[in-house]
């Protein structure tokens, strides 16, 4: 977070510098706090269904990685090339795939203090990074997209790294230097153009990101900052540059995700009250919309007075993402997903520790305490509350199952958690084909390699049922998948159910012939 002009004069006497030594073990017990927050349910939550994408994806071949996947996946292959080497040496297990992100995690806490010192902001913006830091190592949403093996926890950490460098750069391009420290202007560019291409190679929607971020710049500088223009465009320009070139190997890639993600039916629906989800994701949970608002407000209103033009560049960064994937989802196709918006949770909790520092100095600890206490009630109702649960229907499934049984499967995207979970059990047909089935001429909702059920189904599935005496069905979001139930209708007209196994999202149904 920047400091004003004449720090000296603004620095509280009590905000003296801390000692090399006091400062390494407040970082360390950040990092230890944040680790054993994010290892309870690591291992014994089952892998939801994206997650299993994750696992599915980093065991294929680096060649059909990043020629074939491409054509039906609506990700960057990055993030599973980096799991792919993770699992190497870490395990496929549970633990083993969710560690990375926990890594990052983890990271993240604490790269926001250390990044503050190495900067050289002061003694108030080292304390204002470790609170940050504390904010985010208790943050509930923090915490269950680093148990997640997906990209988010990823995503924020170079988030919250092109953010950094970003307000370091129009901090230097604003004649802002911290005392006797050398200009380091190209250090801050080349800095913001590895993290930015970072989030463009990890989630295509780092495209919304860069705009933000390069828009949010920009305006700061016209707007509230003094100097050469020509150097501040140059600086700027080549920051974005490097981002470019460093990203422009995926362009051809991401011009074909879209081509085929432009045909998906798509199962999002957007509305503009979708908007507070995001905000749900950044402020760590329900609970802390409010509390973490008016802290955020307060640190905007205290930048305002200091360092106007990093204003400009926060408020872009928080704002402009939002509403640019809200107006994209409402024109041209839903994408808005509040997980998404996980990347500026770090900037949120940066922003209201800055709100904490604001406030009168009596008010600081009970501001604390409310923060913190809420996130410990949203964190232990994160670790009681329950996803997905893949691991034991597919196991008990695969107990249960009795020779001659037909196992059958929809959409056929249930081919990642079947091979992850019941890699020797029963074989199972997966409807309309195995995983991806690509170029049928029927709908596809969420996935351009798992279609719809069709009617043209039906008839397959009367002759694969007959002769069977039981008959095993595994569905998700059939709803979606099979709107007007063809395959439920097609099992119920010859057999009754005699039990269902609920996996929370997912359900597992035996049948048997009347």
């Amino acid at each position: 977070m920047d400091l004003p002009r004449d720090e000296a004069a603004l620095t509280p006497a009590s905000d003296a510098p801390l000692a090399p030594s006091r400062f390494m073990l407040l970082c360390g017990l950040l990092g230890v706090l944040a680790l054993l927050l994010r290892l309870p349910t690591l291992s014994s939550r089952s892998l939801w269904l994206d997650e299993t994408y994750s696992a599915w994806f980093s065991n294929l071949p680096l060649h059909a990685l990043w020629t074939e996947v491409p054509l039906y996946e609506t990700h960057p292959p990055f993030y599973y090339t980096l799991l792919k080497g993770w699992r190497a040496l870490f395990g496929s297990s549970e633990a083993g795939l969710r560690s990375l992100c926990v890594l990052a995690s983890v990271l993240n806490v604490v790269l926001m203090p250390v990044c503050a010192r190495w900067a050289r902001l002061g003694a108030r913006a080292e304390r204002v990074g470790l609170l940050a830091g504390l904010l985010l190592a208790v943050n509930a949403n923090n915490i269950l997209f680093a148990q997640q093996a997906r990209p988010y926890a990823i995503h924020a950490l170079a988030g919250m790294l092109a953010v950094f460098f970003a307000g370091m750069l129009v901090r230097e391009l604003s004649g802002v230097h911290a005392p006797g420290a050398r200009p380091r202007l190209w250090t801050w560019a080349a800095g913001l153009a590895l993290s930015a291409a970072s989030m463009l190679w990890l989630h295509n929607t780092g495209v919304f990101a860069a705009f933000a971020i390069w828009t949010g710049m920009t305006a700061g500088l016209l707007f509230a900052a003094p100097g050469p223009r020509r150097r501040q465009a140059l600086a700027v320009a080549v920051a974005g540059l490097g981002a470019l070139l460093l990203w422009l190997p995926f362009l051809p890639m991401l011009m074909r995700q879209s081509a085929a993600m432009a045909k998906l039916a798509y199962w999002i629906r957007f509305s503009p009250p979708s908007m507070k989800s995001a905000w749900t994701v950044m402020a760590g949970s329900q609970h802390l919309h409010y509390p973490i608002l008016a802290l955020v407000l307060l640190a905007f209103i205290w930048l305002w007075k200091r360092a106007r033009p990093q204003v400009w560049l926060l408020a872009c960064t928080m704002l402009l993402p939002i509403l640019a994937m809200a107006a994209y989802s409402l024109l041209v196709k839903p994408v808005f997903l509040s997980r998404l918006f996980e990347w500026l949770a770090p900037l949120t909790m940066a922003l209201a520790a800055l709100g904490i520092a604001a406030l009168p100095r009596s008010w600081r600890l009970p501001a604390l305490a409310l923060v913190l206490a809420l996130s410990s009630w949203d964190v232990v109702g994160f670790y009681r509350s329950h996803t997905e649960n893949w691991r034991e229907m597919l196991v008990q499934l695969k107990h249960d199952a009795q020779p001659g049984d037909l196992v059958l499967a929809f959409p056929n995207e249930i081919q990642m958690p079947v091979s992850y979970y019941m890699k020797d059990g029963p074989a199972v047909t997966y409807l309309p084909g195995p995983f991806p089935a690509l170029g049928l001429a029927r709908v596809y909702t969420g996935n351009a390699g798992a279609p719809n059920i069709a009617p043209d189904d039906a008839a397959r599935l009367r002759a694969l049922v007959a002769g069977r005496r039981r008959v095993w069905l595994i569905e998700r979001r059939a709803d979606l998948y099979d709107p007007t139930g063809i395959v439920t209708k097609e099992l119920e007209a010859c057999c009754r159910l005699l039990r269902r196994l609920d996996g929370i999202g997912a359900n597992v149904s035996l049948y048997e012939k009347r």
